[in-house]
């Protein structure tokens, strides 16, 4: 917030608070979803299949869906996003908003962080994902709204975010930090490549004016 009065010096602050509010709130959906799957099994996750069940539903799903609703429902719905780096900008604050109370509740111990090592690794790294997560839902979503195709695009921005996620947790949940390494490398690529076609796509939309 800091970074973005001092760079752009905006007019309104509403839609950025709002974002940032809702974002925070939307954690509530990942506590849930931790919950459940806790009282389900008691934290007993000794074969694949309720790991995968735990790491894909429970953390990855639930997270990228709670920011979802918020971006769908909070600004989509609201014509804020009109072309893919207006979707980027709003998840981003969305995600970052989000992964601020995550960290906190991941370092409590109240979600996750019991079943895997490397936790101060994962701590650290974790915002700098949801930043991964959140360019790629975003770019998708303002797709959407370019092509007037939004439920294909949403849905699919919607599962690329949650395979990211999952995969990203899945490192540290197996203690691979080799996979680790190459799904860092693979996040740069894919985030960094996603936003210089946004920005693209806002030039040549700007040029058509």
């Amino acid at each position: 917030l800091f970074y973005i009065n001092f760079k752009f010096s905006p007019e309104s602050w509403t839609n950025i608070i709002r974002a940032v509010v809702l974002g925070a709130i939307a954690v509530v959906l990942l506590v849930l979803a931790d919950y459940i799957f806790e009282w389900k099994w008691h934290g007993n996750l000794r074969n694949m299949r309720r790991m995968a069940a735990y790491v894909f539903i429970g953390i990855a799903f639930s997270s990228e869906f709670a920011k979802f609703l918020v971006l769908r429902y909070g600004f989509v719905k609201k014509g804020q996003i009109n072309i893919p780096l207006d979707g980027i900008v709003y998840t981003l604050l969305i995600g970052l908003a989000f992964s601020t109370i995550a960290v906190v509740l991941f370092y409590l111990n109240y979600i996750g962080t019991d079943r895997f090592h490397h936790t101060e690794l994962f701590l650290w790294s974790y915002p700098f994902a949801t930043m991964v997560f959140s360019i790629i839902m975003g770019f998708f979503i303002g797709m959407g709204e370019t092509r007037k195709n939004s439920f294909i695009d949403e849905s699919v921005g919607l599962f690329l975010a949650t395979f990211f996620h999952a995969t990203f947790y899945f490192c540290f949940i197996t203690s691979d930090l080799r996979l680790f390494g190459l799904t860092t490398i693979g996040f740069i690529m894919i985030g960094f490549g996603l936003l210089v076609k946004s920005v693209n796509l806002k030039e040549v939309s700007n040029s058509k004016k």
